[in-house]
């Protein structure tokens, strides 16, 4: 019978000391599954306002041959449509980043006609 009491406060003893831990490995599975919503949001509204910029180059008439109109899309184009679409408010430099990034992704960085605040953003 004394093992029986033993092993009890031996069980009492581990699960005092691993409730914290336990605890805390769920607040940061939380926080990762938090961050990584963020990210997707973010990245939607950015991938969005990318389209809708080439849209709106695309959809301009053509006059001239030797004159292309620019695709503009900017770190305020992204905040904007965060906050529309996914009620999102965005720091300017996290906003300024991702657009970086799907530009560079999406291979319109390369664009000699693309006017874009997105790289004035960089540290």
């Amino acid at each position: 019978m004394p093992w029986l009491v033993g092993t009890a406060l031996a069980l009492a003893l581990l699960a005092a000391l691993l409730t914290p831990r336990l605890l805390r490995l769920e607040q940061d599975r939380q926080q990762r599954r938090a961050d990584e919503h963020y990210r997707q949001q973010l990245q939607a509204a950015t991938d969005h306002a990318i389209t809708t910029a080439v849209r709106a180059q695309l959809a301009e008439p053509v006059t001239d041959l030797h004159i292309t109109i620019p695709m503009r899309v900017t770190v305020g184009d992204v905040i904007a449509r965060a906050l529309e679409d996914c009620a999102l408010e965005v720091p300017r430099d996290h906003a300024a980043a991702m657009l970086r990034h799907r530009l560079e992704f999406r291979g319109h960085a390369r664009w000699p006609d693309l006017i874009t605040d997105a790289y004035d953003e960089e540290d």
